[in-house]
This record gives C-alpha cells, structure tokens and sequence, in this order.
C-alpha cells in the first residue's frame, strides 16, 4: 500500500531524514519507533506531501506522489492526524469534523462517514454541539482521528496520538485504532510510547537521527533488548 524508499529531506541545508526506507502493507497496523527529534515527524509530513523530499520515492496504492500536493495525497486516501491536531477551537466538535471532509463531494458518503467517526467515538457524537477549547486533552486527540478519518482514507498517519494525554484515555483511544484498523483503514503510528504501540501493531520501525536502524515484527522488537532497554524501561 504505502512504499517510502530511500527518502532524504531536511529544513533548510539541515539533513533530517537519511536514506528512510519503510512499508505499510495493505490492512496492517505498522508503527515507527524513536526520541524526539529523531525525525519522525518530518518522515509522516514528506510521506503527507507537506514536505518535499530531497530525494527518495514515495508511492501510494502504486501512484508515486513524492512530487503531488497534500490535497491530491488526500483525495487518493491518505489522511494525516498531526502531532498538534490543528483544531479550530472555537469552532464545535461537528464543525470540524465536516472540515476533515473538505476534498469530498460526496454528501451521502459524507454522512456515511460521519456516522462512522460517531460510532468509533460516542463521546463526539454526545457533544457534537460542544466548542473545542472546552474539551480534555484526550477528547481533542479523538477529534483530531475522527477529522481525519471524514476524509474517507484508506490509510491514516498519526502522529504521536498518546503525546500530553492520561494514560487511561491513551488506552482507550488505541483501543479505538484497532476499532479503526478492523473497519478496513491501515494505520502507520508514530510513538514514543512504544509498549503500548507494540501492542497494536504487527511491525515496526526504529528511528535514530533521521535513520530507520532496526525493523521487525512486533514481537521481535519486544524481545530486543536494546529496544527494551531505550524504550521499554526493562532494562536498569
């Protein structure tokens, strides 16, 4: 589904990504692993099209589209849910959402989808009438998904979905991706919380310094132990 090969990008003449090689295959649930400031960020926008790269290729559903806009990346169903969330907040939780389905003309397949983002998540649906700023943390992270998820994608980025969030509301929205994920959409997680993104994901990769330097299947990379050691706190 989603193909990124030996992709280079920085801002301005600082290299940040360097030779990034990665894959989301159809219906999986893949995660990328690192600190902050590793570069994962800058990974989700270049594959987004928020970002040109310097070099590299990125192909969707076979399409290249290291050179399209992000509008024409979204329309070929490819939706990012950013590390900010980008709300508007003083607008209400429905506003937004039908903001996510900006690029559709669709009205039927419009309300369709919004009925979906109120079945993954009842809490929007309850306060649908509500003014965003009044929302929690986590409340606002469940928007952010369901906007994204109005543009009808066949595969969401999310970018630090956990990020400034309680724990017991980090479980429940990734309990939610899965949710996602099992209606069909594939799903490429960026963490830093990695126990619990290993959880739902099937593989992962590691960045370092803009570099992907291990890769494996889910359980493969819990078993590591440099990986449980930087990440999972197993080692002292």
């Amino acid at each position: 589904m989603l193909e990124v090969a030996h992709l280079d990008a920085g801002h301005g003449l600082v290299r940040v990504l360097d030779d990034v090689t990665l894959s989301v295959p159809k219906g999986a649930i893949v995660t990328l692993l690192g600190a902050n400031g590793a570069g994962k960020t800058t990974a989700l926008n270049t594959i987004a099209g928020l970002r040109r790269p310097w070099s590299g290729c990125v192909s969707f559903l076979g399409r290249k589209c290291e050179a399209l806009p992000a509008h024409r990346i979204v329309r070929l169903g490819l939706s990012l849910v950013s590390e900010r969330r980008d709300l508007f907040l003083n607008m209400t939780i429905l506003e937004n959402l039908m903001l996510g389905a900006y690029t559709r003309r669709d009205r039927n397949e419009i309300r369709n989808s919004l009925e979906l983002v109120f079945d993954v998540f009842p809490r929007l649906a309850e306060r649908k009438a509500q003014v965003v700023r009044t929302l929690s943390g986590g409340e606002q992270q469940m928007l952010a998904i369901g906007r994204g998820l109005m543009a009808k994608p066949v595969l969401l980025l999310l970018d630090e979905p956990s990020l400034g969030i309680a724990p017991l509301v980090v479980v429940e929205i990734f309990d939610q991706i899965r949710k996602i994920n099992r209606l069909g959409v594939s799903v490429l997680v960026v963490e830093q919380n990695a126990e619990i993104a290993l959880e739902v994901a099937s593989y992962g990769y590691v960045m370092e310094n803009g570099r992907i330097t291990i890769e494996g299947t889910a359980d493969a990379l819990r078993s590591n132990p440099k990986i449980q050691e930087a990440y999972l706190g197993l080692l002292k």
